[in-house]
């Protein structure tokens, strides 16, 4: 089982750590995590065998046995740097902080936009009672409104807030068609939320009073999307 927990440094599921139920499991380090080394990631697992094998790609398939910058496999260049590793280290000790930072921006969001009309609201725990770390404050525009995420955004956009849009569906990745991929397959979930979802800002250096002012434009905007649409929607 691969577990992809890129997302999730420093959540939990059912009592343990995300990252912690795979044969393997994935970490990223991409400047928006709440541990970011720039760009990178991490590989966890807990057999030694597949450690060595992860170890052997990420360095080109050297062999530390036989004659360097001779290769019988093909691997790659993914090795970290020390000056990444040590930027790691350091943001490490203070997940928690920034774990707890991340909650209470996303918290006040939610305070701030309850009963926002034509807006979804992310919840604050999931369906195993689990808080959310709010890695990102997601939306969705309800479907009751009749535009979609990308008109909210531009809306936004004029409004000095900046926004961006969730992930597409991999079943409709372009790229995948002439492979055959998910051919006639549809996932009417992802495609609804594809479309009418964003992330609104939510780093860890935004302020309350930055908070509160994205929220008013916000609101704002929803609120003229809704009234030129005939009334309120929820």
């Amino acid at each position: 089982v691969i577990e992809d927990a890129a997302e999730m440094i420093g959540q939990t599921c059912l009592g343990r750590p995300c990252g912690s139920f795979g044969d393997i499991s994935t970490m990223s380090f991409y400047p928006n995590k709440h541990i970011t080394t720039g760009e990178g990631g991490m590989v966890l697992c807990d057999d030694p065998d597949l450690a060595e094998r992860c170890q052997q790609l990420r360095n080109l398939c050297f062999d530390p046995k036989k004659r360097r910058f001779v290769h019988e496999e093909l691997g790659w260049n993914y090795r970290m740097t020390n000056l990444q590793a040590a930027l790691g280290l350091g943001q490490l000790s203070h997940l928690e902080e920034a774990v707890s930072r991340k909650r209470e921006i996303g918290r006040l969001y939610t305070k701030l936009l309850e009963g926002c009309p034509g807006l979804i609201l992310p919840p604050d725990k999931n369906q195993k009672s689990e808080s959310n770390i709010y890695w990102v404050y997601g939306v969705e525009v309800a479907p009751s409104v009749s535009c979609d995420a990308d008109a909210v955004m531009k809306r936004l956009a004029a409004a000095k807030v900046g926004t961006r849009p969730f992930f597409w569906p991999m079943h409709e990745q372009p790229v995948f068609e002439p492979m055959g991929f998910f051919k006639g397959q549809s996932f009417p979930v992802a495609e609804r939320i594809a479309r009418r979802g964003f992330y609104i800002p939510s780093g860890l250096a935004l302020a309350d009073h930055e908070v509160e002012e994205v929220a008013r434009r916000i609101r704002k905007v929803m609120e003229e999307i809704v009234s030129a649409d005939g009334g309120y929607s929820k």
